[in-house]
């Protein structure tokens, strides 16, 4: 006998004795509910940056600055260094907001101020948009500390385009789905200990090259959630649960591993342990305080935890070894490469070719998506 069931906008015929597949549409209803999500939230290739308040009539944002444009902002300092050429001393700087990075220099005046400058704090700057080796630069002619009420070092981050509240509500419904008890019970325990959950939903996934903003953590995760729920589909023998742990708990060393505070950097365990040995350690350390919880599945998932990143020489202690650890290397490879991409492809702009990309030995093109953009806003879509 069937009986209809209805999931997520969508109506299944379902026999009461397929559970498993019953579950497994289910699951995938939870996909589709994030896309429907990420359209409705009209999330953009472009993402518009957040809002700051520009000074003397300049751009607001690094990304809108124009060569010979004379500049008066608060930005974040990312790099100051002192530096000898044959007339003297120099200030070397780069500035960072929530849109990009630019280089700076400072050829006089700076030696009452330098000493107060560091990595991370926030700056006022005054100067005009030059150039250097077909780079913009920003030639400083006055530069300050921002005092507390001017700027606040977060203004100045990049931003998931997902917005928090449906992060928090994806991860939920991720834990909510769970089968396994062991795996279950270790997932609540983890994420309701030690302010974790918090700090997951904030974390960046990287500094510089994928999902370097806040949020960027939950973000990357999530999206291998989804990849590796969508193989499941194709490969039943894998093990759906303990999947969505792996991908949920993959980089979860990643909040140890950066420091936030203007910018992204790593932070001093991020450098001496690694990302990868900070999360293995607390999966296990939390695996430990449950009684019986099996060897096997333990195993298993720190496994994954392990191998994630799929050789040796990319930082994994070990390669991966089971058909889930297989799934969860190759898922985690497609949504940095495309969160890289994406990245790559806000700073090209309208341009069809990218500037040469150093991490993968390649320019990029991106004029089929260009003209696929400009048809959509003719279209008014």
């Amino acid at each position: 006998m069937k009986h209809t069931v209805f999931h997520h906008t969508k109506f299944v015929e379902s026999d009461p004795g397929e559970e498993s597949g019953r579950l497994m549409r289910h699951r995938i209803g939870f996909s589709l509910d994030f896309v429907r999500i990420r359209r409705d939230y009209k999330i953009s290739r472009r993402s518009k940056p957040l809002a700051m308040k520009g000074f003397g009539g300049s751009s607001v944002t690094i990304r809108d600055w124009e060569q010979g444009e004379r500049i008066e902002a608060f930005v974040a300092l990312r790099k100051v260094e002192r530096r000898e050429y044959t007339g003297g001393e120099r200030l070397s700087l780069e500035f960072g907001d929530q849109t990009g990075r630019i280089e700076g220099v400072m050829w006089e005046g700076f030696n009452d101020i330098v000493a107060d400058l560091s990595p991370g704090c926030v700056v006022k700057v005054r100067g005009i948009v030059s150039s250097f080796r077909d780079k913009p630069q920003l030639k400083v002619e006055r530069i300050r500390l921002a005092q507390p009420d001017e700027a606040k070092p977060q203004d100045f981050l990049p931003r998931s385009d997902v917005d928090p509240e449906t992060l928090a509500v994806e991860l939920e419904r991720y834990l909510e789905s769970l089968q396994d008890p062991h795996l279950r019970r270790l997932m609540f325990e983890l994420f309701e200990s030690d302010n974790l959950r918090e700090r997951y939903l904030a974390a960046p996934a990287g500094k510089l090259w994928h999902h370097n903003t806040i949020g960027g953590l939950a973000e990357h995760s999530l999206n291998i959630v989804r990849i590796c729920e969508f193989a499941c589909t194709l490969y039943p023998e894998l093990d759906r649960d303990l999947l969505v742990c792996g991908a949920l708990l993959h980089d979860l060393g990643k909040i140890e591993q950066y420091s936030v505070t203007s910018m992204i950097d790593y932070s001093d365990e991020g450098r001496l342990v690694g990302h990868i040995n900070t999360g293995d350690f607390r999966v296990a350390t939390a695996i430990g305080r449950i009684e019986d919880f099996p060897v096997e599945t333990a195993s298993a998932l720190r496994h994954l935890i392990v191998s994630h990143q799929g050789e040796l020489a990319q930082g994994s202690p070990v390669v991966p070894m089971t058909p889930e650890a297989f799934v969860l290397h190759y898922a985690d490879e497609l949504d940095s490469k495309m969160g890289a991409l994406h990245r790559v492809m806000e700073k090209t702009g309208d341009a069809d070719w990218s500037e040469y990309v150093n991490l993968i030995g390649r320019y990029l093109y991106f004029g089929r998506q260009n003209r696929q953009s400009e048809g959509q806003t003719a279209l008014g879509i």
